[in-house]
């Protein structure tokens, strides 16, 4: 057999198993809204707590936890390396293996820049751009750029 056949052959098979992969992932979801575009490299965790809705595109090597819940609103761009956590832990050693739910909610239209992490009980309202690498720790107004470690509010957006 040509070396060729093997390789369209395994192309074929990678090509299959990626569309189920990806089929299943979204049946698995609270809620997966029109045209959600999830990167085979993005990963899930906890996708029982976890709504996209119309629009959302996920780049690669984003880690989204979303067992505490986490909504994604119509046409949010999430860029490639992002951490998106909702369940966070107490300070107590004798409760620290137990997870404590802290929802996340980013907003219609936002922009999460390469590498931008949101902690755990953040709101990002809507419109906002996070900047590249930036840490979310707080909410975000709507139609903010929110950049740096911890992030914060450099202007507003006009819409």
């Amino acid at each position: 057999m040509p070396r060729l056949l093997i390789f369209r052959c395994a192309d074929k098979f990678l090509e299959l198993y990626e569309t189920y992969r990806q089929a299943k992932l979204v049946k698995s979801l609270r809620f997966c809204g029109a045209r959600v575009l999830i990167s085979p490299d993005a990963r899930i965790w906890g996708t029982h707590g976890v709504t996209l809705e119309d629009d959302v595109v996920i780049n690669a090597f984003t880690h989204i936890f979303g067992g505490g819940g986490v909504h994604i609103g119509a046409r949010t761009m999430v860029s490639t390396g992002c951490s998106i956590a909702s369940i966070t832990h107490s300070e107590s050693i004798s409760t620290r293996r137990l997870g404590i739910e802290a929802p996340v909610t980013i907003e219609e239209d936002c922009w999460l820049g390469t590498g931008a992490i949101v902690l755990p009980g953040v709101r990002v309202g809507r419109g906002s751009i996070i900047g590249a690498g930036a840490v979310v720790t707080k909410d975000i107004p709507s139609l903010s750029l929110a950049v740096g470690v911890p992030a914060r509010v450099v202007r507003q957006i006009t819409p």
